[in-house]
């Protein structure tokens, strides 16, 4: 995976719908064990 920056990944993630950040928390929830 591309080493994204802060700066864009904070783009990224501006550009994301509600429901699709919510995919991503929980995504990263079961990736990380959190």
């Amino acid at each position: 995976m591309a080493k994204l920056t802060t700066a864009e990944f904070i783009e990224a993630i501006k550009e994301l719908s509600v429901l699709e950040l919510n995919e991503l928390v929980k995504a990263c929830e079961e990736e990380f064990g959190v």
